[in-house]
């Protein structure tokens, strides 16, 4: 039994030995020889082994470590720089509104030079010609420069022939090397396409409807002028503010359609940067008529507004028969081309700028109102306001009660009940008797003055301090005018009531 325990124990010993003898003769330079890389290649001098053997033309750079770009193509030449303020800015268009996404993407191509492939090394000047890489050839070329002073200069050559890469070499590297497509959107593009096409200063969501004087102009006249005046402007301080038309007439402005223009005016952008301008050089004139039919003078559209002191100013071309236009953004210097179906509004008529009440003013605004027609002549002065509200008709000179004060209100709604219905087809009023003029004076002084014509049975033209383009009906005159009286006698008024 022991002897046979003793042969077992020499025999597992013995095949002990030889398995630890083949693990160290066979195995383990086996696992040593599929761990070792196959086809490592040599490197020159200044190259750097990338990630599955591939080439790096040169060191990685990263954002953090570059100072500038400078970027020669078919297209022009142009430099992005680190500023003193520690970003990047374009030479000669400091302000120029770039694109981070497209930077990022500069970076990463410029600073991560990773070959698909490298063809060939120690080529003759006449082998990198076949590349497009030759010392005569037109190639592009870029330099990326780091914080250190380091410089390194790449030049891009043909399209390989199945169009998926780039030839490339390093200055002074007679070697050839392939780099991926990414080099086409961004270090063989136009400067243009990293600018953003955005063409007015952004507003904030919160404050958009506070621009102030805003002018739409077509074929160079202006169509409507409407401002945004504050509680201060206003003479009530705890007001919000209101939109208030200063041309073509004091027409109540249709804040509607109005707040669909700001609100796109708040993220105004074309859809591609086509120009852009120099620092501190407007893009001249004669070349935005002549390249874009951009007239500055008298455009075919225009649009200017202010926002928090910022002055915008965008110019348009007529669209053309696909429906593209050219606009101009004074503010950042550029041209972008733009879909005629996303500004649709530079060709709204007026009349959707105004909306129908032909008189509308909060009455804790008003300070007089007076009344003249036929058989009428009345004139109201209002004191404070809401609950503590004063007023006192002229031709009594006695407050009114509290009762009389309600039923005023009452008449007050039957004057923001007369609306505009539509355009005139009546505006010489040389052979019309006037029947009604509604003076109003607000708080802050502005006078207001509304005229009445009618020119039918049923149709009155009126005007806004002279100017009038619309009518409203002859009923809602006549109730206002007989609400008047009214209102003077006590007798109850009923605002909904048709006479």
């Amino acid at each position: 039994m022991i002897k046979r325990q003793l042969r077992t124990i020499i025999i597992f010993a013995a095949v002990f030995v030889l398995c630890v003898v083949a693990y160290f003769a066979v195995v383990k330079p086996l696992i040593a020889s599929l761990a070792k890389p196959d086809n490592v290649p040599e490197l020159l001098e200044g190259e750097v082994l990338g990630t599955n053997n591939r080439i790096l033309m040169m060191e990685h750079i990263e954002k953090a470590d570059i100072q500038s770009i400078e970027i020669h193509n078919e297209f022009g030449t142009y430099t992005m720089f680190r500023g003193g303020d520690e970003e990047f800015h374009i030479k000669d268009h400091e302000d120029a509104p770039y694109s981070l996404e497209a930077l990022s993407s500069m970076v990463v191509c410029a600073g991560y030079t990773l070959s698909m492939d490298r063809v060939g090394i120690d080529l003759t000047d006449e082998e990198m010609h076949a590349y497009g890489l030759g010392p005569n050839d037109n190639f592009a070329w870029y330099t990326i420069t780091k914080r250190d002073g380091t410089a390194h200069t790449v030049h891009i050559g043909d399209l390989i022939p199945t169009g998926g890469g780039y030839y490339a070499a390093y200055e002074g590297r007679n070697a050839v090397y392939v780099l991926d497509t990414t080099l086409k959107a961004t270090l063989l593009s136009d400067m243009t396409a990293i600018i953003m096409p955005i063409l007015s200063y952004p507003i904030a969501t919160n404050t958009y409807f506070m621009v102030d004087d805003f002018y739409l102009y077509r074929d160079g006249d202006v169509v409507v002028w409407i401002d945004f005046l504050t509680g201060e402007e206003m003479n009530d301080a705890a007001a919000m503010g209101s939109y208030v038309m200063k041309y073509p007439a004091d027409y109540t402005p249709n804040t509607t359609n109005y707040d669909t223009i700001l609100q796109k005016l708040s993220n105004f952008y074309g859809t591609a940067c086509v120009e852009l301008g120099k620092k501190g050089e407007p893009i001249a004139p004669d070349h935005l008529r002549d390249a874009y039919g951009i007239d500055l003078d008298a455009p075919a559209y225009g649009l200017l507004y202010t926002n928090k002191g910022v002055d915008s100013a965008v110019y348009f071309s007529k669209p053309d028969d696909k429906g593209v236009m050219y606009a101009y953004s004074q503010l950042f210097n550029l041209v972008a081309t733009v879909n005629y179906a996303d500004v649709a509004f530079l060709d709204w008529d007026l009349i959707k700028f105004v909306d129908r009440p032909v008189f509308y003013k909060n009455i804790n605004d008003i300070a007089q109102i007076s009344i003249e027609g036929k058989d009428v002549s009345e004139s109201f002065t209002l004191e404070g306001e809401k609950e503590t509200i004063k007023i006192t008709p002229k031709s009594t000179g006695k407050p009114f009660s509290i009762d009389d004060v309600q039923n005023f209100r009452q008449f007050y709604k039957t004057l923001l009940s007369i609306n505009m219905e539509d355009y005139t087809e009546q505006s010489d009023v040389s052979r019309l008797e006037c029947m009604m003029t509604l003076t109003v004076v607000t708080d802050a002084g502005e006078v207001t003055v509304y005229k009445f014509y009618p020119y039918s049975t049923r149709r009155c033209f009126y005007t806004v301090n002279g100017t009038g383009l619309f009518y409203t009906l002859n009923d809602q005159v006549q109730k206002a005018l007989n609400d008047t009286v009214r209102a003077v006698k006590g007798e109850p008024i009923d605002a909904e009531g048709k006479y």
